[in-house]
């Protein structure tokens, strides 16, 4: 008996207990009557950002990459071989067009200037003694030339007789060629190679050049890549000791996949973006298309020249690229930011009177940040843009146009 009793007071503890916890709050407050109903209020309009389905032109943008090249990049080195008397420019330095870069010793060719100079002299001599002492060949036998030339004419109809053969025929040709550079225009000509005149003034020009060619100047204005030889390395001709760049304007080529090939042409705009200034676009157009694909990576590849006028692009940097693609005219569409995918469909938030209605559509091509409507919606609707995620159907928005 005596430990019933305590059992007894513990279970209505806890069933005066359970009723205080379970026991409804009440719906007003002490200033509110007991009974009365709440009163629904309009919910605050939901802040949007719009726009309107317009007509426009969406353009395809196809996305490459690539790395810069110099406009213009040349390798440097002399016309004949030596050893290197000085260089003049270090790597990185600006130059001018014309501006010597690096001599080769002359000495050596000076003095076959001189050894060709006094070998043309005498030549010139002995043609001069030829012609005053010779008469013949001042004044052209016009009969004897009249006299090869018929005979040239009748071998050659002979021939096609089959009158004579072609030792004959190749005779008479080279009695009536000797005789017109003995008797024509061309007999001083014939003169000065007789006497050696037209090999030492080509022996002379020869000279004049290898001297010329001793110096390394600068094609056009740029900036030397590289320095490849020191004063006094001995360099064999046409081996490099120098490259200049032109960075004035650069080109870029872009590796762009077979399947969007038929989306390029030259003309087509292009914008790049590199890692020393990823928030600055600069733009050009395309230039080349190249006329083969790469087999093995399946791209094509295209080039454009960009002005770099302050130098800022640099040869070798990588660049993302944006190609302006095919052109698609008079495609009524909204930003891309407008579309909300509810239960796989696409919609759109159109607003009307204030309000914000729940309205399919379809889609048509997507160009940027554009994407065409191809049905649901009609040109001058205002669609929401931004704050349209979380939007329900029907409810009252605020908004504010993009521009």
């Amino acid at each position: 008996m005596k430990t019933i009793i305590p059992i007894l007071i513990i279970v209505i503890l806890a069933i005066v207990a359970a009723v205080i916890f379970l026991r409804p709050e009440p719906t007003g407050t002490s200033n509110e009557p007991m009974g009365a109903v709440p009163v629904e209020t309009e919910p605050q309009p939901f802040p949007v950002e719009a726009a309107v389905a317009t007509q426009r032109t969406l353009t395809r943008t196809i996305v490459a990459s690539g790395r810069l090249l110099a406009g213009r990049r040349t390798d440097l080195s002399a016309g004949v071989g030596g050893r290197i008397q000085s260089v003049l420019v270090r790597e990185g330095e600006t130059v001018n067009e014309g501006q010597l870069l690096a001599r080769l010793e002359e000495e050596r060719f000076r003095i076959q200037v001189d050894e060709a100079r006094s070998a043309l002299m005498d030549a010139r001599y002995r043609y001069a003694l030829f012609i005053t002492d010779t008469t013949e060949v001042t004044a052209p036998d016009t009969t004897w030339t009249h006299t090869k030339r018929n005979a040239w004419r009748k071998a050659q109809a002979a021939i096609e007789r089959e009158e004579i053969d072609q030792a004959a025929l190749q005779t008479a040709r080279r009695d009536y060629e000797a005789v017109q550079l003995l008797s024509g225009d061309h007999r001083y000509d014939l003169i000065a190679q007789n006497t050696g005149l037209t090999g030492a003034e080509i022996a002379h020009a020869r000279a004049v050049l290898d001297l010329e060619q001793t110096a390394i100047n600068a094609p056009y204005s740029g900036i030397i890549a590289e320095r490849l030889v020191e004063e006094g390395q001995q360099v064999a001709a046409g081996e490099t000791c120098l490259t200049i760049m032109d960075v004035s304007r650069i080109r870029v080529k872009a590796a762009v996949l077979e399947s969007d090939l038929g989306a390029v042409d030259i003309g087509r705009g292009i914008r790049i973006r590199v890692v020393a200034w990823p928030e600055e676009s600069f733009e050009g157009r395309i230039a080349r298309i190249y006329p083969a694909v790469d087999e093995e990576r399946g791209t094509g590849y295209v080039e454009a020249d960009l002005p770099n006028a302050d130098g800022r692009l640099k040869p070798g940097m990588y660049a993302e690229i944006r190609i302006e693609g095919t052109l698609y005219e008079n495609r009524l569409a909204v930003p891309a930011g407008a579309i909300v995918v509810r239960d796989e469909r696409p919609l759109v938030f159109r607003i009307r009177d204030g309000r914000a209605q729940w309205t399919y559509v379809a889609l048509g091509r997507e160009a940027d940040d554009w994407r065409e409507i191809t049905s649901g919606l009609a040109e001058g609707d205002t669609v929401a843009v931004t704050g349209n995620v979380t939007l329900a159907h029907d409810v009252p928005v605020s908004v504010s146009m993009m521009e």
